[in-house]
């Protein structure tokens, strides 16, 4: 697990970096001066989308419900997850905490826009299991954005999964995740969280 988290968030300081780099560079292969370079590396906060995140940005307490096999009960748990908005807004980093059958657990994720690619990035740590990092497309229609990762199970299997988060109004976000089964092919959501904003 540390190897991965570490290559995850390498991979998150690289591409600031790069970002970075880019500002400080022209199209002409010149430097920018200080001022304009920190405009340029600014820009991509004033994007719709990070604008969606920003309005995140607080407390909320989520109801979770989790079904581990078709075969046995959904396990109901409450969390809670505070928002952020960091490096001039380009980047929301958020704490989650869950409490699952009397164990507190605690995650964090970084979830940023790319407007070159036009997909939302996302990493995600947490304890007792593996880091994944994700991105995907926004879909104005469901108001969510769906991303695919990869994920290594308890018995170190890699599966297939599919990670969903819509905007159901301005209190109101919800967290699913799905994931493939690799005989039948078919997808099963194992988990849902309703965010609700705490006021």
């Amino acid at each position: 697990m540390k190897t991965t988290t570490l290559s995850i968030l390498i991979s998150l300081f690289v591409a600031h970096a790069a970002l970075s780099q880019q500002a400080l560079v022209s199209t002409k292969g010149k430097a920018t001066s200080p001022v304009s370079a920190a405009s340029a590396l600014k820009a991509p906060a004033s994007t719709d989308f990070h604008k969606m995140l920003a309005r995140s940005n607080g407390a909320w307490t989520g109801e979770a419900t989790m079904t581990f096999a078709p075969d046995t009960p959904p396990i109901t748990s409450t969390s809670t997850l505070t928002n952020t908005m960091v490096m001039g807004g380009l980047y929301q980093v958020s704490e989650v905490k869950w409490n699952i059958r009397g164990k507190l657990l605690t995650g964090v994720r970084t979830t940023g826009y790319d407007a070159t690619k036009k997909v939302f990035t996302r990493a995600m740590i947490q304890d007792g299991g593996n880091g994944v990092a994700m991105e995907g497309p926004w879909d104005e229609a469901s108001k969510s954005f769906s991303m695919r990762y990869k994920q290594n199970n308890s018995a170190g299997i890699e599966e297939d999964m599919k990670e969903v988060y819509t905007i159901v109004n301005e209190d109101t976000e919800i967290l699913e995740i799905y994931r493939l089964d690799p005989t039948t092919k078919k997808e099963s959501r194992i988990l849902r969280v309703k965010w609700t904003r705490d006021k």
